[in-house]
């Protein structure tokens, strides 16, 4: 992997659907070669898929939270898969991450209005493990 490899990698995770030819202007290769060099990463599995960056606003999910959770337990697997079936009207569940420090999960959430982040504390304090929990509001974010 090069330094070509780096910059075809930055652009296509910026810009999932970006072309061969327009990489290959950006970048000034030739078509050919940024198309042998984007199969040679997908080969290798470094790129893995291409995805759509959705504007969750334009659907009425405006509130973005951080739910941070402390929990006990030895099973985090169990638990994540337990997180990721939550079913939840007007929430979307976007990431989950098991972490360090004080907390031990972070979620990243979006819903229509405040009530779905009442819903999932009900939902998430349902769960044995869950000892405790702490929701930010996201005001506004740099890169989205």
């Amino acid at each position: 992997m090069d330094s070509l490899d780096m910059q075809i990698i930055k652009n296509i995770e910026k810009e999932g659907r970006i072309s061969h030819e327009e990489l290959s202007k950006r970048l000034n290769l030739s078509r050919p070669a940024i198309h042998n060099r984007v199969t040679k990463l997908e080969e290798q599995g470094i790129i893995t898929g291409y995805k759509a960056t959705i504007d969750w606003s334009k659907l009425g999910f405006t509130t973005y939270a951080i739910i941070s959770l402390r929990v006990r337990t030895v099973d985090y697997d169990k638990l994540l898969e337990q997180l990721k079936n939550l079913v939840i009207p007007d929430l979307v569940i976007e990431e989950c991450h098991i972490v360090t420090g004080t907390w031990c999960i972070l979620m990243k959430v979006r819903c229509s209005t405040p009530l779905g982040l009442k819903a999932i504390q009900d939902e998430l304090h349902k769960i044995e493990c869950i000892k405790e929990s702490s929701t930010s509001l996201i005001l506004s974010s740099l890169c989205d």
